[in-house]
């Protein structure tokens, strides 16, 4: 990094990135910085710097003493211990101390005193609960939503008949459907666990998922105009059942709601959706299947004069960023969903549906809303 280059970055200010420092502070307020950007996208500390952006500089022996003391910070202080690169930065004959964290393969990081801190805007804060520090287990690989045990399910709550199916095409055989065979094979796939089914059980096989989990469904509401404030709506439908089942709903509520122009068609031919079934297909498929289901929230399908919104509970996982998503890249939040939606649902899987979905549809937008903590797809209207 040059001079100009760390200028630039100290104009912007401090962020979810870059953090100012005149000095060191506390070794336990310094164990806090470091575990909180590599809880999150990971950063840089810029020592010597005032946190109005004034660049103050160190003395010689200040730049030993502050490498000395974070290395120290970062292998005694922390756990698992973290491993900072430093540099130094003239700036006008000062000298910055530019330290280097990169975020964590091996998150959750914690402190001395067993805190997790992750970075929000210009600060830090410790994370406190339940439902974020699962989903910073999710993002670290330790475990996924959809692999969790349903407390209150039992092997009566799995359609046993839809399964069949599923098992004969998947495999060119009948499975055994003795109930000790049954609950081992299904333990085997990932679909129960010591007589409860998993959440992936639930949400392809299970008789009445929305009775054990209300809140996974999709609520659906076609508006008259264009402010999702507004106190009339057209349509409005709660789509329950298994994620196959509610993409076959939303499908149906979008197709009613819809205008449907003749175009070049004959007029005995009713007139075809604008958004073409596949890219629809697509995005109802990704709103069910990689949503975050640590989130006790319904996915929601909003219908307005000028678009139609999906909206997902949970941002992109593992720092994928929107641009990455339109050039193909994907990392599958729910195992467990993702290799089930790939044989029953019309989902590849690969990355790909995304670009083509564009395409057909340019009038796509994607919004990771970090802040309030969704993903949102706009397609506009014509």
């Amino acid at each position: 990094m040059d001079a100009i280059e760390l200028l630039d970055i100290i104009a912007l200010g401090e962020t979810s990135t870059v953090q100012f420092k005149r000095t060191m502070d506390s070794p336990d307020r310094s164990a806090a910085e470091l575990c909180a950007f590599a809880n999150s996208a990971g950063g840089i500390l810029l020592f010597g710097v005032d946190d109005d952006g004034t660049v103050t500089g160190l003395e010689a022996a200040e730049v030993r003493d502050i490498s000395s003391r974070v290395a120290n910070v970062a292998a005694q202080r922390i756990r698992e211990p973290l491993f900072p690169t430093s540099e130094v930065v003239k700036v006008d004959e000062k000298s910055v101390l530019v330290v280097h964290v990169s975020e964590s393969s091996s998150k959750p990081h914690f402190d001395s005193s067993g805190a997790i801190w992750v970075k929000t805007m210009g600060d830090k804060r410790r994370v406190t609960s339940r439902e974020e520090l699962r989903r910073i287990f999710q993002d670290a690989h330790v475990f996924s939503a959809d692999e969790q045990v349903i407390p209150r399910s039992s092997l009566a709550d799995f359609n046993v008949e839809a399964f069949d199916e599923f098992y004969e095409r998947q495999y060119g055989r009948r499975q055994e459907t003795e109930s000790d065979s049954l609950g081992r094979l299904l333990e085997n796939l990932n679909l129960a666990r010591d007589g409860h089914l998993t959440l992936a059980g639930l949400l392809f096989f299970g008789v009445d998922p929305q009775r054990l989990r209300p809140e996974f469904a999709t609520k659906a509401v076609a508006f008259y105009g264009t402010d999702p404030a507004d106190t009339r709506y057209r349509d409005s439908e709660d789509l329950h059942g298994t994620l196959p089942q509610q993409l076959a709903l939303g499908q149906a509520f979008i197709r009613r709601n819809l205008v449907k122009p003749q175009g070049d068609q004959s007029f005995n031919t009713e007139g075809r959706v604008q958004i073409p079934d596949e890219v629809l297909e697509e995005l109802l498929v990704n709103m069910l299947v990689h949503r975050n289901y640590f989130i006790a929230a319904p996915q929601k399908l909003f219908i307005f004069a000028d678009r139609l919104e999906l909206i997902s509970p949970g941002t992109l996982p593992n720092s994928l960023t929107v641009e990455q998503v339109k050039a193909g890249n994907s990392i599958p939040r729910n195992p467990i969903l993702h290799g089930l939606a790939s044989k029953i649902m019309p989902y590849r899987g690969i990355g790909t549906g995304i670009r083509r979905s564009l395409t057909l549809y340019p009038r796509i937008e994607l919004h990771n809303d970090v802040e309030i903590n969704r993903f949102r797809v706009v397609i506009g209207l014509a």
